[in-house]
């Protein structure tokens, strides 16, 4: 039993780093569009199209739109792949051991038939 649930922790660990990635991946797209608002706002107020008060504002509800939104989809991705687990959860090393075995013993039962 203890075997199942170090098989079970490692499959986990997996996916966890696997959400990680994504996860870090869209967090860094999103710090690259915040940067990139960033330097238009100050393109903007440079030439004096906006004040810089319309450009703080304009950066502060990207940025809160951004943290939601990043919220969201990592919530959404979350339940995705625990869902997907659950309908297709991978057998354990221990259980497959146990199958091995199994069919091995089977083996010896129809080798002895012959």
């Amino acid at each position: 039993m203890a075997e199942e649930e170090k098989d079970n922790k490692q499959n986990g660990d997996t996916v966890n780093d696997l959400l990680k990635k994504i996860l870090y991946q869209g967090v860094g797209m999103a710090v690259n569009a915040k940067e990139r608002v960033e330097s238009a706002v100050k393109e903007l107020i440079g030439e004096k199209k906006i004040s810089k008060e319309e450009g703080k504002k304009i950066v502060d509800e990207f940025s809160s739109n951004i943290d939601n939104k990043t919220k969201d989809i990592e919530s959404k991705i979350r339940t995705t792949i625990n869902d997907a687990l659950l309908k297709i959860r991978p057998a354990t090393k221990s259980e497959v051991e146990e199958l091995k075995k199994r069919i091995e013993a089977l083996e010896k039962i129809v080798a002895g038939l012959d």
